[in-house]
């Protein structure tokens, strides 16, 4: 039977049609690159969305299998391969550096869908920006650590001061002494401002930003009590440090904490000593000391190698030295005890 020109013309002219809707809408979409791919993944189409989104022309891409986008396609969780089968039982989506034509990179979400017509004749590629979405939520992530850290050591630091408060109530309740009334209140009124402050350094970051002239005696003195230091079997020495700029409180908890690291990993009776360095002060003891396989780890949050231990005393004292701007290292005392060195320090007197 012979064919009419004319329909097979209008069929031509139906298919041009349905192809210039394709491409129109293709190029419509301007916050999408949307290209194709050939089954085995070779860029076969490459409309003006696609060019601008990613700095290549045409003649750069076309024929090019679809990994040349990928900033580090090693890297991937699993391979472009994978994805193109992984298509046939449905649409995929994978996230992932792409790179520009100018070397830059931005994070992508790239959707993929089998194109058919009876059987498998390519893909269609579906490519977005997404970098601010991606840094939106590494943000949330990072806060949500952050809250989860910051409750932790707020729930550790207050032990100190409560363990205060139910000895001086102790006390006030068997002597009368209103002196042990007096010790309470200015507890209190600390643990307020631990509260304050740890809440204040959740929002704002670790930055001191308002420092003091802060007196050291009295700061480690304060410690010295909360961290149970005045018990038979622990022993301060104190040599003289000079004033420094500091939050006091935050001092405060610095030093608490690593003498109840000193009290609470000795054997039985231990010494404890501060003193001053050229740039700083030091903390040591004269107990076990720390072994040298672990002396990278003890500051990580976290970390511990008591069985009740919380590990987050030393990663709070790690916490407060930077957020005065200061380092600070773990090494060996004369006796073989552990050692803090805390440097960076500007002294005013």
């Amino acid at each position: 039977m012979d064919t009419d020109p004319a329909d097979s013309s209008s069929d031509q002219q139906t298919a041009d049609s349905d192809d210039s809707v394709s491409e129109r809408l293709i190029e419509g979409l301007s916050s999408h690159a949307v290209f194709m791919l050939d089954t085995d993944g070779t860029i076969t189409t490459w409309p003006e969305p696609a060019a601008s989104l990613y700095g290549y022309d045409r003649d750069a891409t076309v024929g090019q299998h679809v990994d040349m986008l990928f900033a580090d396609p090693e890297e991937m969780e699993t391979t472009v391969e994978s994805l193109l089968i992984e298509v046939a039982s449905g649409p995929v989506e994978t996230q992932h550096w792409h790179r520009r034509a100018d070397g830059s990179v931005f994070w992508a979400t790239l959707s993929l869908s089998q194109l058919e017509d009876g059987e498998l004749t390519g893909f269609v590629a579906v490519s977005q920006d997404t970098t601010e979405k991606h840094q939106y939520d590494k943000m949330l992530e990072r806060q949500n650590d952050r809250l989860k850290e910051f409750t932790d050591i707020l729930a550790h630091d207050l032990k100190s001061p409560l363990n205060v408060i139910s000895s001086r109530v102790h006390l006030a309740r068997q002597t009368g002494d209103e002196e042990h009334l007096d010790a309470l209140e200015e507890t209190s009124d600390r643990m307020a401002r631990l509260v304050d402050d740890l809440l204040s350094v959740a929002r704002q970051g670790n930055v001191v930003t308002d420092p003091e002239t802060t007196n050291v005696k009295d700061v480690v003195d304060t410690a010295w009590e909360g961290a149970g230091g005045t018990a038979e079997r622990a022993t301060l020495y104190y040599d003289h440090v000079g004033s420094v700029s500091a939050d006091a409180d935050r001092l405060i908890e610095l030093f608490e904490n690593l003498f109840q690291n000193s009290i609470r990993h000795s054997d039985g009776t231990v010494i404890v000593r501060v003193g001053p360095l050229d740039h700083g002060f030091y903390v040591e003891d004269d107990g076990p000391g720390i072994p040298a396989d672990i002396k990278d780890d003890v500051f990580d949050h976290g970390f511990t190698t008591a069985e009740d231990g919380s590990g987050y005393g030393l990663s709070i004292v790690r916490t407060i030295a930077g957020a005065h701007g200061w380092d600070i290292l773990v090494t060996d005392s004369d006796t073989g005890g552990a050692r803090f060195e805390i440097t960076g320090v500007e002294f005013l007197d």
